[in-house]
């Protein structure tokens, strides 16, 4: 039967730029934003605690450099401006500016008059639904949940949720002067019943396999023949894990559609469809496949085994600069809910992107993706996920896990980022660059299997020279600011003045066990051991060696498997196995396997 699922979802060939946590514009001071909040509360009559905890649940008071959210939201308060859009809820900046008698481009551009045209807006809703302009904080219930602009009760529930949560436990948020903007927890119940005032439906098939909090709708793939040839798609039924088959790895990509588009591709005859797909404006989340089967996702039918694959609505770097907080939030929500389920770590060799996944072989390594990009924040996402990894070991070891200081990651008169001529923000980004010596000369390191003879590129879709956030490697050498690491079989320098771009941490290490040691996009059992069971074509050759003295962070050691699967559901499907064993490295930008027998291997 032909293996349609290792094709490529053509949509996903471009990913979201976004800019991280790091407020950069007109008002970078916390004072500033205070003294707004405070000015546009008392103009408005909003309370300020509102005012604060709904722009917090929008931005994290992240004005983004006022460039727009992949939903067109601009500034702390994520008013939209979408072109050529006549929906209400693509164009609140329009209608905060007139209320607010400003300019768009002005509330657009300016902290102050954004944060005013967001307290318009606020008390606009309030008078609207008839209630009282003048009341506690307990009585903007319904003005914060249509502030949202949810169509559906139980998304603009979530929203309210989230904002009066935030009141009751505070917030606060450090600026790059280290200043910081502080809201301090008031404890009150708001008044929920005005959600009904908003006569919003109901969202259609909820699916009771999660948390009502999640908000989870479901939405099949398809599931179909495409021809009478055995050509089918989009995903495999299984019985995970009880098939034998562990889910261990969750892989975060976005969609480079909408969230809408993306639902008619994943029902259609596309080849590909994730399991759950999470929407930019509101974190609504829609399962397109239940966890147990297997989707088609990543472009490694190894790693599509063993995962569950998230998508986020997103466009590509000229559609959209970042990723929503209500995005960010639901997402970690799913990742929490199912790592409890499927015993999965969170951490960064379980929990990765599109990126982080290689190709099963050397010719498959130059077509895998690249998201969800060099802007995903990763520090905030695992934050959410209540792990901070710029917490160092207690314990002295040459493990680092790479942590960017967002001021030191790249440097500014030299390094920069590019999408093909279009030189991109340095604000944000998750990565450092590597090169072939400690000094800014030096060539930036490349994969022989992307770009052939080539040195690596400042674009922001070659992987090849970027260290990630959360990325674990061996520290081998120091010169200076310069850190060297063993990276895709060579030595790799990135730039590390005392040590701001990383933090000491803790993990296993392996070294070769002889003069070169084989690299695998995959754990499969041997080509003998397949082809007994009946699948000899399945084996995979190695796409790279070690060599000799190298060292790498090692996480799980598995037990190799290949999973069959069939469209005919009344076909047993087969899961063929070894006792041979593979070690999970962090080879290079992405995660790869080499055999135990083959390295030496120490906690």
């Amino acid at each position: 039967m032909k293996k349609v699922n290792l094709v490529i979802l053509t949509l996903l060939t471009t990913f979201l730029v976004v800019i991280g946590i790091n407020i950069n514009a007109q008002a970078d001071q916390a004072g500033d934003l205070q003294s707004a909040f405070d000015q546009a509360a008392n103009e408005y009559h909003v309370p300020k605690s509102i005012l604060m905890a709904v722009s917090y649940n929008e931005t994290l008071w992240n004005n983004h450099g006022f460039e727009p959210s992949v939903g067109g939201g601009y500034g702390v308060m994520h008013l939209t401006d979408v072109e050529n859009s006549t929906v209400s809820a693509l164009t609140t900046a329009q209608t905060a500016a007139k209320l607010s008698n400003q300019s768009l481009e002005k509330v657009k551009s300016d902290d102050a008059a954004n944060i005013k045209a967001g307290a318009a807006l606020l008390a606009n809703y309030q008078k609207s639904l008839g209630f009282d302009i003048n009341g506690g904080p307990d009585q903007w219930y319904g003005a914060v949940a249509k502030y949202s602009q949810d169509t559906e009760s139980n998304s603009a529930k979530l929203f309210a949720d989230s904002v009066f949560a935030t009141i009751r436990n505070g917030a606060s948020q450090t600026f790059r002067d280290g200043s910081k903007v502080t809201l301090v927890a008031n404890g009150f119940e708001p008044e929920t019943s005005q959600l009904a005032a908003l006569k919003l439906s109901k969202t259609n098939n909820l699916d009771d396999n999660y948390p009502t909090n999640l908000n989870v709708q479901y939405i099949p793939a398809a599931h179909d023949a495409f021809d009478d040839k055995g050509d089918y798609g989009n995903y495999d039924r299984s019985d995970r894990p009880r098939n034998g088959l562990d889910i261990r790895y969750i892989v975060i990509h976005n969609t480079e559609t909408s969230f809408d588009d993306a639902i008619k591709l994943f029902q259609g005859q596309s080849y590909a469809a994730a399991n759950f797909m999470v929407r930019s404006n509101d974190g609504q989340i829609a399962e397109f496949i239940r966890p147990n089967n297997v989707a088609w996702h990543a472009g490694n039918w190894y790693v599509n085994s063993h995962s569950v694959g998230i998508e986020h609505e997103g466009y590509a770097v000229h559609g959209g600069k970042w990723f929503t907080e209500p995005m960010y939030r639901q997402s970690a929500k799913l990742v929490k809910v199912l790592a409890s389920r499927y015993n999965i770590p969170l951490d960064r060799q379980h929990i990765f992107g599109h990126d982080n996944v290689p190709g099963l072989e050397a010719k498959d390594q130059a077509g895998m993706h690249w998201d969800p990009g060099t802007y995903w924040d990763w520090n905030h996402y695992f934050k959410l996920l209540g792990v901070d990894f710029s917490k160092p070991s207690k314990v002295h070891t040459n493990v680092i896990t790479i942590t960017p200081n967002k001021a030191t990651n790249l440097q500014s008169k030299t390094e920069k980022l590019t999408s093909g001529k279009e030189t991109l923000t340095k604000a944000g980004a998750n990565f450092v660059y590597l090169r072939d010596k400690p000094t800014i000369d030096g060539k930036l390191i490349t994969d022989n299997n992307f770009k052939q003879g080539k040195s690596g590129t400042t674009d922001v879709s070659d992987w090849s020279d970027k260290a990630v956030y959360g990325q674990q490697f061996v520290k081998v050498d120091q010169k200076g600011d310069w850190t060297a690491i063993n990276y895709d079989g060579k030595k790799a320098w990135f730039y590390n003045p005392n040590d701001k771009n990383v933090t000491t941490s803790e993990g296993a290490v392996i070294t070769p066990a002889k003069k070169t040691v084989d690299v695998y996009g995959g754990a499969y059992p041997d080509e003998s051991t397949l082809a007994k069971a009946g699948f000899k074509s399945a084996a995979i050759k190695p796409f790279a060696q070690l060599k000799a003295g190298q060292k790498y962070v090692a996480d799980d050691v598995v037990k190799a498997d290949y999973y069959n699967s069939t469209l005919n559901d009344e076909t047993k499907e087969k899961v063929v196995s070894s006792n041979e064993s593979y070690v999970q490295i962090q080879f290079n930008h992405r995660i790869a396997y080499v055999k135990k027998a083959d390295i030496n291997y120490s906690k």
